[in-house]
């Protein structure tokens, strides 16, 4: 029957960790504005700051590409043979339509928020720029690590990727170009898997 399915394949499932990555996500999105609006009593777009970039979209969009473009080159040029654990949830068409629609759509908008909007400035008010980037980076890569499972130049990526995100953050003063730019890469990522795999008709999984 349907009902005998064991705890750990629904857990496997990827729309059911896309459900939770989601509600952990919208979780952090409450207590950041209940942080800034309650606590903070101040105007939540101006406790995190989000400037509009005009025609600079663009460029940012661009750097995001860029990000992707050279991530991939230097895994194409020093592969790896680990099966990452995040390759699992790529079981199917459908699973990999909708780990992409969170990945362009969700994840980029309140990972900012996360580290860039509310980690970077207390970081950079303590101890000034650099370690703002450098920390911020490096929580990044933390919450990215357990799909990378030991991928150590995957992980080394995704901590330049942050390092170039937060030195986007810190350097213009706003949140929406570190947003653009996460938003290409990880854009870019999927449009790469989509075109290498048969419209995600071949996925290993």
């Amino acid at each position: 029957m349907g009902w005998n399915i064991r705890v750990e394949e629904i857990l496997a499932q990827t729309p059911f960790l896309v459900l939770m990555q989601t509600l952990w996500e919208v979780l952090w999105l409450l207590f950041i504005y209940h942080t800034v609006a309650t606590k903070y009593r101040r105007p939540f777009w101006e406790a995190i700051p989000w400037r509009k970039t005009g025609q600079q979209a663009s460029g940012y969009l661009l750097g995001g590409f860029a990000l992707a473009a050279m991530a991939q080159g230097l895994f194409h040029i020093f592969p790896s043979d680990k099966h990452l654990p995040i390759e699992r949830l790529f079981t199917s068409a459908a699973s990999a339509y909708l780990l992409a629609i969170f990945g362009i759509c969700v994840a980029p908008f309140i990972e900012e928020l996360v580290f860039r909007g509310f980690f970077y400035p207390v970081f950079e008010r303590r101890w000034g720029m650099l370690w703002a980037v450098l920390l911020t980076a490096g929580l990044f890569a933390s919450i990215h690590a357990p799909q990378l499972g030991g991928g150590w130049a995957e992980i080394t990526a995704i901590f330049g990727v942050g390092v170039a995100l937060s030195y986007t953050r810190g350097k213009s003063g706003s949140l929406a170009p570190s947003y653009w730019m996460h938003l290409a890469y990880n854009a870019s990522l999927f449009v790469s898997l989509y075109l290498t795999t048969d419209q995600f008709r071949t996925l290993k999984g």
